[in-house]
């Protein structure tokens, strides 16, 4: 129970500080403003250790999607694409995840985890890069490093 109220409790924490940050990814093409508003991504990812066994060794991946306009955005929901060492994944989010409609109201944010098994997305021990994009925006790369003892 304690270590899953610390892993929540992580999760929390980069979430907070990806949106204090505000971790910037690219702004939609088709209607550049001259300005940074627009919707905004940001990718964490961490080893999860599997305790007694309740679970298999994954990657935690915490996603979060900003709208900082003053408009009601599209997120191009249908466009998310999961990118791993540059290998495209496009059915990662087409099972149920995604904003209520589509769309980031402004100033709202969306955001979501999903435990990626490592025997399936990573299966040697090294470092991986993975980011996320859609239409309408691109996440900065985040770095996970994959030791052996999680094999």
């Amino acid at each position: 129970m304690q270590a899953c109220i610390r892993l929540g409790r992580n999760v929390a924490l980069i979430l907070v500080a990806l949106a204090l940050l505000r971790v910037a990814g690219a702004q939609e093409a088709a209607k550049p403003t001259g300005d940074c508003a627009g919707l905004h991504a940001g990718i964490a990812a961490l080893v999860a250790q599997p305790r007694q066994g309740y679970w298999e060794p994954s990657v935690q991946v915490s996603f979060i999607l900003l709208n900082d306009s003053e408009t009601t955005l599209d997120t191009g929901w249908e466009s998310w694409i999961l990118v791993i060492d540059g290998n495209e994944l496009k059915d990662m989010f087409h099972n149920g995840l995604g904003p209520l409609g589509g769309t980031l109201a402004p100033g709202a944010n969306f955001s979501f985890t999903k435990a990626l098994p490592i025997a399936k997305y990573f299966p040697e021990q090294r470092e991986y890069k993975i980011s996320w994009k859609g239409k309408y925006f691109q996440s900065p790369t985040a770095t996970v490093r994959v030791p052996a003892e999680e094999r």
